[in-house]
């Protein structure tokens, strides 16, 4: 077991953001995190990766419990995240921030590390082009091939499609099966593109008021009831291949 979460909760004044929520990912796998706007997916990943404090519940990273560890040690100890806004240091070029990315983490890393974490996220511009004029995609690959560096065990992607067109949807698609392929890492992914969770996920886990309603087959949770009523109750709902309003 790479990354477990068993009975988390997180509560913001009277709101209850997770309400026991439980999930395990294993390496090689990739688990898909659905749920209408307000469900709790933010929280969660949150809470996995050390940003907020959960209330109650224990967490998981390779066997070992890093409930009570900060942020810093629990990517330390191979949890890496992305987050829905891919902000990049403006002024740096690409290759200035791909070295200080490897340098903070491990001094001794040779750049041998940095040209493979560039093939693994299909990263091609040139060193001196400044980070602030990346588009979207290409500020994705940078800050994923930064984190990649640091050879993590579990990879929690939030959102890694927000900003995309539909045909660099297809690429990060590429890109995020390719990584799972080539390094067998845990991978978790929150994603509001219902038609990519489904293409990219061996099981989704739902969300909705902060609770899991169902954790199953990528083929088959769209199809639950449940997930029906969440998702698709109102009349302006088209398909499950719909982004919820």
């Amino acid at each position: 077991m790479k990354l477990a979460g068993v009975g988390l909760r997180k509560r913001f004044g009277a709101l209850a953001a997770l309400d026991g929520v439980s999930l395990a990912v294993e390496a090689g796998e990739v688990l898909g995190v659905a749920g209408p706007n307000g469900a709790g997916k933010s929280t969660l990943f949150d809470v996995l990766s050390g940003h907020v404090t959960a209330d109650e519940g224990r967490i998981e990273l390779d066997g070992r419990d890093i409930t009570g560890l900060s942020a810093h040690r629990r990517a330390r100890l191979g949890l890496a995240r992305t987050f829905q806004s891919p902000i990049v240091p403006t002024e740096l070029g690409a290759g200035e921030v791909l070295t200080a990315a490897r340098r903070a983490w491990a001094s001794s890393a040779s750049l041998r590390t940095t040209t493979e974490s560039c093939r693994l996220v299909h990263l091609e511009v040139a060193a001196a082009t400044p980070a602030g004029q990346l588009d979207t995609l290409a500020r994705r690959k940078l800050l994923l091939g930064c984190l990649l560096m640091r050879r993590p065990s579990v990879l929690l992607l939030d959102e890694p499609c927000s900003g995309l067109l539909a045909d660099e949807v297809d690429e990060m698609e590429a890109i995020i099966r390719h990584v799972r392929d080539e390094t067998g890492l845990a991978i978790v992914v929150v994603e509001h593109r219902l038609e990519l969770l489904t293409a990219i996920s061996d099981r989704i886990l739902v969300l909705d008021q902060g609770a899991v309603i169902i954790d199953g087959a990528a083929s088959e949770v769209f199809a639950d009831p449940a997930v029906q009523a969440a998702y698709f109750a109102s009349p302006t709902s088209a398909s499950p291949g719909a982004v919820p309003s």
